[in-house]
């Protein structure tokens, strides 16, 4: 059988997302086409490669979960959406955004012609993608997921209007992925790609019907563990992918009191924006242990509330070099090279460690929009 993850997907699904193998089986003889002689222990083979739970799990596609070892019970890791997804009616859909013809706010609208696609219906699910030409790493990924709650049709004198058969949608259940899927982390069969390259795998027009078994993929791979789901991270990952896209790089106070929500602001920062931006390697040492990686402001959080979430107002280093950069022991010149301070010099053994790097010209992003400005980097220098 060419697709046992799709076809065990659908026979869950019809099965009110659980079933025992016992149920299963009887299901794969009748969808199955060229099963051979072992193909019961084809079946739990594939179930097991999908499933987080199995310890033969591909460390990869998280669309299945075992109840308890041993009992063969299985059921769909439906995670957000289990009702919509139980619904038989649900389609599924990749919705690509970020481009200006789209008019819309990611999370509340989306706009799209009839005329082109009218297959999207009330109650279907999606999985948002922001196309290669407008990502700032130059590379596509998938950044969200929401329900299409409603449908209507823009009023000819709103900014959701270009032409005739134009129709909006209001996005209901919003889920903010807290790391972003970048191209560079799946390959086209992921996503059951025939091509070993991306050429065609997305509709030129941005929406993309897809199975449930790609639906899921996905969803769980930018969600996770859903008992971790946090309320408060999801709004604020949803408000901050927006202010990027209307480069307001502002956080108000009154929107990062506390230091938890402060931290996952910044958290964005980190996650969405610089590490992905520098390719998760310290811009100087080169070191990829994310572990060890922080987001740097180049012009501090405190004093510049209007840069807070700025691209160019970061820097990917690791710890010590991090350190080293905010007490202004290192700084980075307009060539964007390193450049010790006198009195790191003064410290034998911190120098020992430092000057390896001085005079070397730090890893920068290839998009422009997304490299240090160095008016930032000189305002630093100049307030040691």
């Amino acid at each position: 059988m060419k697709n046992w993850r799709g076809t065990l997907t659908t026979i869950l699904r019809s099965a009110g997302g659980e079933a025992h193998l016992s149920e299963i089986y009887p299901q794969v003889e009748i969808l199955g086409e060229n099963l051979g002689q072992e193909w019961k222990a084809v079946t739990r083979g594939n179930l097991e490669r999908n499933c987080s739970d199995c310890d033969a799990w591909s460390g990869n596609h998280d669309v299945f979960a075992l109840n308890e070892k041993g009992s063969g019970v299985w059921s769909l890791r439906t995670n957000a959406y289990k009702k919509e997804i139980l619904d038989l009616d649900t389609k599924f859909f990749i919705l690509t955004t970020g481009k200006k013809e789209h008019r819309d706010k990611d999370f509340e609208i989306y706009t799209w012609n009839t005329k082109r696609n009218n297959k999207v219906r009330e109650g279907d699910l999606f999985i948002y993608r922001v196309p290669q030409k407008v990502s700032l790493n130059n590379q596509f990924y998938f950044f969200g997921a929401g329900k299409i709650e409603s449908l209507f049709y823009p009023d000819k004198d709103s900014q959701q209007y270009q032409a005739d058969g134009d129709i909006c949608a209001r996005i209901s259940k919003p889920i903010h992925f807290k790391k972003p899927i970048y191209q560079k982390n799946m390959k086209p069969r992921d996503l059951d790609g025939e091509r070993d390259d991306w050429m065609h795998m997305f509709d030129q027009y941005g929406m993309d019907e897809i199975p449930l078994h790609k639906f899921l993929y996905l969803l769980n791979k930018g969600t996770g563990d859903i008992q971790e789901f946090d309320e408060e991270e999801n709004d604020i990952g949803a408000k901050a992918h927006n202010k990027i896209f209307e480069h307001d790089f502002s956080v108000p106070d009154s929107e990062a009191k506390t230091t938890s929500s402060r931290g996952k602001w910044q958290s964005y920062f980190r996650n969405n924006l610089i590490l992905p931006n520098y390719e998760n390697k310290c811009a100087i040492t080169g070191i990829k242990t994310t572990s060890l990686l922080t987001a740097a402001h180049i012009l501090k959080w405190s004093e510049h509330k209007d840069k807070r979430l700025d691209p160019q107002n970061g820097l990917c280093l690791s710890q010590l070099v991090d350190k080293c950069f905010e007490n202004n022991l290192i700084f980075i010149d307009d060539d964007y090279r390193v450049v010790v301070s006198e009195s790191a010099k003064k410290d034998k053994s911190l120098y020992e460690q430092l000057k390896i790097y001085e005079g070397k010209k730090i890893f920068i992003p290839k998009n422009k929009n997304a490299q240090p400005k160095k008016e930032y980097l000189k305002i630093h220098r100049e307030n040691n």
